[in-house]
């Protein structure tokens, strides 16, 4: 296999949702939530095996992790979903979404996968997404969703992959 053929980091795109617990002042959002999934996040995350991220705010819709925003009280419920649904194109307006991605992972409840797949859908109709693309999420309990995540974040594979002599052809 060429390591052109190899799925790297860079077509991971992992989805998270945003937590009720925030820092109390402006910050970019990865920093702002404080929830478990985001402990979860930052103790399995390796430097060399980086997945895509993208948030999803109840309040702001979808975020670049660096995205700085404000702290605030909102929750997904399934009418804040559904307004979201209905105007979906209207809430990725804040991400430059990447192209060539063959793996997606949801992670957040039901309701945020609800409007992440809703996003993914989208994606797909406008053809920056591959109708064969892999799509995994969490489930259950937090407990299930959070060892989810980190088995999903321990298999990213590395972009510091070693070239095969293969390769160099």
């Amino acid at each position: 296999m060429s390591l052109r053929d190899r799925t790297l980091p860079e077509h991971h795109l992992l989805f998270m949702a945003c937590s009720g617990a925030k820092l109390d002042l402006p910050s970019p959002a990865l920093e702002l939530y404080r929830g478990v999934m985001y402990s979860t996040y930052r103790t399995h995350l390796r430097h060399s095996a980086q997945p895509r991220l993208v948030i999803l705010s109840a309040l702001h819709g979808f975020l670049e992790p660096q995205a700085v925003i404000a702290p605030y009280d909102r929750r997904m419920t399934a009418p804040r979903a559904e307004e979201m649904i209905a105007s979906i194109a209207q809430y990725m307006g804040g991400v430059t979404w990447p192209t060539g991605i063959r793996k997606i992972f949801f992670a957040g409840g039901a309701q945020y996968r609800r409007v992440m797949r809703a996003a993914v859908d989208h994606l797909m109709r406008c053809g920056q997404v591959l109708p064969d693309v892999v799509i995994e999420a969490t489930h259950g309990g937090i407990g299930y969703q959070r060892a989810h995540l980190g088995r999903y974040l321990d298999t990213v594979p590395s972009w510091q992959a070693q070239r095969m002599p293969s390769d160099e052809n």
